[in-house]
C-alpha cells in the first residue's frame, strides 16, 4: 500500500510543510544576521546547525529530502551567504545534507543501489573537460571558483538520480517543486503591486533597476538574482502543470482546481519577468508541445480550458500593467519588441560580448582561455574584480563555453543534451506508464526551454538547471527499469 501519511498531514504535502519551515527560519536568521553584521562563520554554522536537525527525518524517510530540494529551487537570491566572493545558498547546503543521509540511511538498510545511468559518464565528460583550458587561465582564482561551484553541480545531478529510483521519490519531487513555485509565484505578485502602490525596494525584496523606476511597474523576480533568471526557473513548474493536466495527471501530484490556478498565477509571473529571451524560449516550447500533443490538445475540451486560462492570463497581466504608471504599457510593448536594438544597453552589451567571445574563441579554439576568464580577459586588470559591475560575461552560455573552454567543452555539452533527449524520448515512446510519460514529456520540455533562453544569458552553475538535468535522467532511468522488470528497492515491493 502506499504510504499516504508519510507524504502528507491534514492534507498539506509534508515537503510543504517542512520547506517553509525550513525557508522562514533561514530568513529570520538572514535578516537578523544582516542587521547585526554577523561574520559568515557564523552564518554557516546556523546553516549547518538547521540541517542537521533535518537529520532524523531524513534517516526516517530519505526520499524526502529531494521533495525539499525542489522546494528550494526558486530561492537563489535569499536566503545566502557570501563565501570568498561567491553566494553559497541553503540548496547547496542541502543537497549535501539530502546525499548523505540518504546514503547512510540506505546503507543501515541494505537498500542502496546506484541505478544505470548513461547519461551520467557524458555529464561527466563534461565536467572534467572543463579543466582542461586552466593551463592558459589569466586568473586561476576565479577558474578554480567556479570549478567549486560546477563539482556542486555535478553532485546535484547524482543526487538527484540517486534519490528518485521510484515513482514516489518522483511524485516527492515534484510535490516539493510545484509548492516551492507556488510561494515564489505569490512572492512575484507581491513584489508587483507592492512596488505598484510604493512599498520600497527592502520591502518588495526587488532588486534596484526592477522596480517601477526603469519601465513604470517592476520586473518581478520573486528570490532569484534577475527576472531572467526566475522566468528561467518557471518553465519547470509550469510545464509540468500544463502538460499534467493535459494529460489529465495532473491529480497525481496536485489538485486540478489547484493546477489551473497555479498554471495561471505562474503563467502572469513569467509575463510580468519581460525576459525576452524567455519569451522566445516559450514560444519554441509551445510549438513543440501542440506538435507532439495535437491529438490532445486539439480537442475541443481542451481548446476551452486552454482559452480560458489563456484570457484570465493575459487580461491579468494586461490589467496589472494598466494599473501601474501611465507609460507601462507603453514601455511594456515597446521593450517586447526590442525597439532599443540599437542604443539600448541590454542589446549593445550582448552584440559586442558575442563578437569579443568569438574574438578570444578564434585564439584558442580547442580548449579555450581559461574557464570563467572572458571577464578577466575583456577588462583593464585580470587579478582585480570590479567592485560594481563584477566580472563581464558573454549573456549566451553557448558563445561563452566556445569562448571559455572551446569546441571540445561546448560539443560535450551538446553531446550531453542529444543523449539525455535521446533517452528521454525512447524511454517515452516504450513506457506504458501515463504518468512517468507525462512527466518525462513536461520534464524535456521544459529543459528545452531552459536551453533555449540560455543564448540570452550565461550562468553555468545555475542550481534549477541541473537539477531538472537529473530529474530527466532518473525518470528515463526509472522507466527504463520498469520496462525490464527490474526489481525496485522501495518499501512499496520490498
Amino acid at each position: 500500500m502506499e504510504k499516504k501519511n508519510r507524504l502528507s498531514h491534514a492534507g498539506i504535502p509534508a515537503g510543504l510543510l517542512i520547506g517553509s519551515a525550513i525557508l522562514i527560519l533561514a530568513v529570520v536568521l538572514g535578516v537578523a544576521m544582516n542587521m547585526f553584521e554577523a561574520p559568515v562563520g557564523i552564518a554557516l554554522a546556523l546553516a549547518a546547525g538547521a540541517a542537521i536537525l533535518l537529520f532524523p527525518l531524513l534517516w526516517r524517510d530519505p526520499e524526502l529530502g529531494i521533495g525539499l530540494i525542489g522546494f528550494l529551487l526558486p530561492f537563489e537570491r535569499f536566503p545566502s551567504v557570501e563565501v570568498g566572493g561567491m553566494a553559497v545558498r541553503l540548496n547547496h547546503l542541502m543537497i549535501v545534507v539530502v546525499l548523505v543521509s540518504f546514503i547512510l540511511a540506505k546503507l543501515a538498510r541494505r537498500e542502496l543501489k546506484i541505478p544505470a545511468d548513461p547519461s551520467r559518464w557524458f555529464v561527466a565528460l563534461f565536467l572534467i573537460s572543463l579543466t582542461f583550458s586552466l593551463p592558459v587561465a589569466v586568473n586561476l582564482n576565479r577558474s578554480f571558483q567556479l570549478l567549486a561551484f560546477m563539482a556542486l553541480m555535478g553532485l546535484v545531478y547524482f543526487t538527484v538520480t540517486l534519490v528518485v529510483q521510484s515513482e514516489r521519490a518522483l511524485k516527492i519531487a515534484l510535490q516539493g517543486i510545484i509548492w516551492g513555485a507556488a510561494i515564489a509565484g505569490v512572492l512575484a505578485l507581491y513584489q508587483f503591486f507592492g512596488d505598484m502602490i510604493g512599498l520600497p525596494n527592502s520591502v518588495t525584496l526587488l532588486k534596484e533597476g526592477y522596480d517601477k523606476s526603469t519601465f513604470g511597474f517592476a520586473r518581478v523576480q520573486a528570490a532569484s538574482i534577475e527576472p531572467l533568471y526566475f522566468a528561467n526557473y518557471l518553465f519547470l513548474p509550469l510545464l509540468v502543470l500544463a502538460v499534467a493536466l493535459v494529460r489529465g495527471q495532473a491529480e497525481k501530484i496536485i489538485g486540478r482546481r489547484m493546477a489551473y490556478l497555479l498554471t495561471a498565477i505562474l503563467a502572469i509571473d513569467f509575463i510580468l519577468t519581460v525576459s525576452r529571451g524567455a519569451y522566445i524560449a516559450a514560444l519554441g516550447v509551445l510549438v513543440a508541445f501542440i506538435v507532439l500533443q495535437a491529438k490532445l490538445i486539439l480537442r475541443i475540451k481542451t481548446i476551452i480550458a486552454v482559452v480560458a486560462v489563456a484570457i484570465f492570463i493575459l487580461g491579468g497581466a494586461y490589467l496589472a500593467l494598466l494599473r501601474s504608471e501611465p507609460r507601462a504599457l507603453d514601455e511594456f510593448i515597446a521593450h517586447v519588441q526590442v525597439e532599443d536594438r540599437e542604443e539600448g544597453e541590454s542589446v549593445v552589451s550582448r552584440v559586442n560580448a558575442s563578437k569579443q567571445a568569438l574574438e578570444l574563441w578564434a585564439e584558442k579554439p580547442a580548449f579555450g582561455i581559461g574557464f570563467g576568464n572572458f571577464g578577466p580577459r575583456v577588462q583593464n586588470d585580470p587579478d582585480e574584480k570590479p567592485e560594481e559591475a563584477g566580472w563581464y560575461i558573454v549573456n549566451n552560455e553557448y558563445l561563452e563555453l566556445l569562448a571559455e573552454n572551446g569546441l571540445v567543452s561546448l560539443g560535450l555539452f551538446a553531446l550531453m543534451f542529444v543523449v539525455i533527449f535521446y533517452r528521454g524520448t525512447k524511454a517515452f515512446f516504450m513506457s506504458r506508464s501515463p504518468f512517468l510519460r507525462t512527466m518525462v514529456l513536461a520534464l524535456m520540455l521544459a529543459l528545452l526551454g531552459v536551453a533555449a533562453q540560455y543564448a540570452t544569458f550565461s550562468t553555468l552553475y545555475i542550481f534549477h538547471f541541473w537539477f531538472l538535468i537529473g530529474l530527466v535522467a532518473a525518470t528515463t532511468s526509472l522507466m527504463s527499469s520498469q520496462k525490464s522488470g527490474t526489481p525496485r528497492l522501495t518499501k512499496e515491493n520490498s
